[in-house]
């Protein structure tokens, strides 16, 4: 046979097996999908737990199933030692510091609540008496208070607009941070009404997909209805006994699986028991995977995002610990509807079209009393004892007054009225104050705001991340800091978060997709190195008031090897 004819029949026969072979893949298989153009990924995916911890997801991750944290955590890059630098390890400040890149004394969210002066009262850090609730009849929320540009908010500048911004959570502060002020749209889940709303902010209506998602009344499926766990009782040895004594039991129901949701939280509305289930975080992800779909995102010209809050963790893990079978239940039904949401993505758009990130706004403090019978220092401040102590004490040294308006763990605010009026020195006040508390059992180091101002903040294992955390009109006059193993609680069961220790800052890491390097990484990293990371992958500018930097040792070559220079035409003469 000639030359000629033989390389048309070997033509004929490797197109033949070409066609062969992509029959045989999936539509929606990571092999049959092209490379995005420029290997930049052409949806964000964020998702962020509440309150878990580093330890607490390797304790639990043998009964991971293989496609959600698992097939992240083995296929993408992990980051181990990933801890925030902030003093105060809350939700609110930890998801602003995600996507600003930032940190409090920069975004302003310093907590999830703080004292206002204004109002005489402490409010929520997406508080807005002048934003509507879309989706219910109420007052609503907003992003207000956060300063700076987000990830999302880039993305939007960036594509002029073009670029698709959604944010999905259960707790409004969660979903109004992760989305900015320029998403096209924020939607949480409303306790009141069991529906998922978004503010004015955003919308004056809903969309339809999100209307349907409301009419299906999901809420009311799981409500009175027993949660059980999702594995045998036997696969959950790497938790504390089902009846250990010094959780807190849901209202209505006791400490036992199964647990029926059936009464509301203290001051919560008829679904915020619910609100602190895996269910609501299942929710969210289906809503998540309907937005995606609906709103075909990662199939558009620019870069999509799409951040997914799941903080139903945060209630449950202060009632149970994050050491319980619940916990454990909480991730395991986590894990797997991540999974779903990732099969969807997947089928549609391709995962190394993507780039997908899972992290945490804060870890968790053990139940102190769970550290103590393993020997350890621990124990629990009363926040309304410790107010009214201090208090008193300074009644005594300075006079009798309200010296102080409000304790907001970690800050103190103290009454300037009283100050003024006695004629003291605030810094005279705060150092007094200071002293005081210092002497409470469970406190560590007290720092001043005049301390902060002079810049003579002693050096200590806090001291920056005191700095970090500190911001000027929201944050306290005095910066509580416990012992370690302390929590501020009122409750003599459960625990809480909000320390500088690792047990509240170091969380899980997953960097997945389009421009990452697989592998385990050690060097020390911060939840603010996320933003640039993105910023730095989609090619754009980090968020305005970035301080993180690109976690580069993860970071695989984009465009390949350089290309020869090609000269450009002389340019005509005018």
């Amino acid at each position: 046979m000639e030359a000629n004819g033989r390389n048309k029949v070997l033509g004929a026969t490797l197109l033949l097996l070409m066609m062969l072979v992509s029959q045989s893949l999936p539509s929606g298989s990571l092999a049959a999908q092209a490379a995005p153009a420029g290997g930049r990924p052409k949806l964000v995916l964020l998702i962020v737990a509440q309150e878990l911890t580093l330890s607490g997801m390797n304790r639990f991750a043998d009964k991971f199933g293989s496609g959600g944290l698992r097939f992240l955590s083995d296929s993408g890059a992990n980051f181990s030692a990933c801890k925030f630098d902030t003093a105060s390890a809350q939700s609110a400040s930890g998801n602003a510091t995600i996507v600003t890149g930032a940190h409090p004394w920069a975004h302003g969210i310093v907590a999830d609540q703080w004292f206002d002066r204004r109002k005489g009262k402490s409010i929520s850090c997406v508080a807005d008496d002048g934003s509507q609730l879309v989706g219910a009849n109420a007052g609503g929320a907003s992003s207000k208070f956060l300063q700076g540009t987000t990830i999302g908010d880039q993305m939007k500048l960036a594509s002029n607009g073009r670029s698709k911004v959604f944010s999905i959570g259960v707790a409004d502060s969660q979903a109004l941070l992760l989305g900015g002020r320029l998403a096209n749209l924020a939607l949480w889940f409303d306790d009141r009404t069991g529906n998922f709303v978004t503010g004015s902010q955003y919308a004056h209506d809903l969309p339809s997909w999100a209307k349907a998602f409301n009419e299906l009344r999901q809420a009311e499926k799981y409500s009175g209805k027993p949660w059980q766990r999702l594995l045998p009782e036997n696969q959950y040895g790497s938790a504390t006994r089902d009846d250990y004594q010094y959780e807190r039991a849901l209202p209505g129901d006791g400490k036992l699986f199964p647990h029926v949701i059936s009464s509301p939280m203290p001051g919560g509305g008829a679904y915020s028991t619910l609100a602190a289930t895996p269910m609501a975080n299942q929710m969210v992800l289906e809503l998540a995977r309907d937005a995606f779909e609906k709103e075909n995102l990662g199939t558009h010209a620019d870069a999509d995002y799409l951040a997914v809050g799941l903080s139903a963790g945060g209630k449950l893990i202060d009632y149970f610990g994050p050491n319980s079978q619940e916990a454990q239940d909480l991730l395991l039904r986590m894990d797997q509807g991540i999974s779903g949401l990732l099969t969807a993505i997947d089928q549609k758009v391709g995962l190394n079209n993507c780039l997908i990130i899972f992290t945490a706004d804060s870890g968790a403090s053990p139940i102190p009393e769970f550290a103590k019978e393993r020997g350890l220092e621990a124990g629990r401040i009363d926040p309304k004892s410790f107010k009214t102590f201090l208090d008193s004490t300074l009644d005594n040294r300075l006079g009798q007054a309200d010296w102080i308006e409000s304790f907001d763990p970690p800050h103190v605010y103290l009454n300037f009225k009283a100050i003024d009026d006695n004629k003291y020195r605030q810094p005279d006040v705060e150092t007094l104050a200071a002293k005081v508390a210092h002497n409470i059992p469970g406190v560590s180091e007290v720092i001043t705001s005049a301390q902060l101002y002079a810049n003579t903040v002693p050096n200590g294992p806090a001291s920056d991340a005191v700095r970090k955390s500190y911001y000027w009109g929201r944050s306290g006059e005095l910066f509580i800091i416990p012992k370690p193993g302390y929590v501020f609680s009122t409750e003599n069961t459960g625990t809480a978060n909000g320390s500088p220790y690792t047990y509240d800052t170091q969380v899980p890491l997953l960097i997945y997709g389009a421009g990452i390097q697989s592998g385990h990484y050690q060097a020390a990293v911060s939840p603010a190195d996320i933003a640039p990371t993105i910023a730095g992958l989609l090619g754009i500018e980090s968020p305005s008031l970035c301080e993180g930097k690109a976690l580069t040792p993860a970071l695989s070559p984009l465009y390949g090897p350089s290309k020869a220079r090609v000269a450009d035409a002389p340019v005509p003469s005018p």
